[in-house]
């Protein structure tokens, strides 16, 4: 696990997905695109100039995508604003857990 609370993998269903930071000279998804998930990868890549609670919910964005991916429901994977809402409201839970 990052000092920021993002792992370097995790497991989801029979994969193990890969986190990888990204120097902005080496982004290739364009200066509006964070992070992306790269389903045939299992592999998250986060542009590394995020921080705090905004890098977060990034990360957790991408992982509503792979959780959707997996779970096998690939139009809902799609919405990239069902990913947002879903991915604050995660990022609130679990920093407010005891």
């Amino acid at each position: 696990m990052r000092d920021d609370g993002i792992p370097r993998s995790f497991l989801l269903g029979p994969h193990k997905i890969k986190v990888v930071n990204v120097p902005v000279k080496k982004w290739q998804w364009g200066e509006n695109v964070l992070a992306m998930w790269m389903p045939s990868e299992c592999r998250i890549e986060i542009v590394s100039t995020l921080k705090g609670t905004y890098r977060q919910t990034v990360f957790l964005h991408e992982v509503v995508h792979a959780i959707c991916d997996t779970a096998g429901y690939y139009e809902i994977s799609k919405d990239e604003e069902f990913a947002d809402r879903f991915a604050v409201l995660l990022q609130q839970m679990l920093t407010t857990m005891k």
